[in-house]
């Protein structure tokens, strides 16, 4: 499993230029939002499930998912909390 300074790295090359890694408590819920620019998520801990699209994507340690731009999403944290890097192409 890839190390957060090697997940920096990666999403710095592929031209994420804001990294911030952030912690959620378990059950957290995020309303349907959108993002102005392209967005990535890696899972450090725990675990989230974010739908979109009409899909439902569990993301579990050490994955990535990518949301396109100006695609509404709706987020919640697993059972645990849950630290993820968020990246965003600017």
């Amino acid at each position: 499993m890839q190390t957060l300074e090697e997940w920096k790295q990666k999403l710095t090359e592929e031209h994420f230029g804001e990294l911030w890694a952030h912690t959620d408590p378990p059950g957290h819920f995020y309303e349907e939002h959108e993002h102005p620019v392209d967005t990535v998520y890696v899972v450090l801990t725990g675990s989230m499930t974010v739908w979109f699209e009409g899909s439902e994507h569990v993301v579990k340690e050490g994955e990535r998912l990518n949301i396109p731009k100006g695609i509404s999403h709706t987020a919640k944290i697993g059972a645990q909390k849950c630290t993820f890097l968020i990246g965003a192409r600017m």
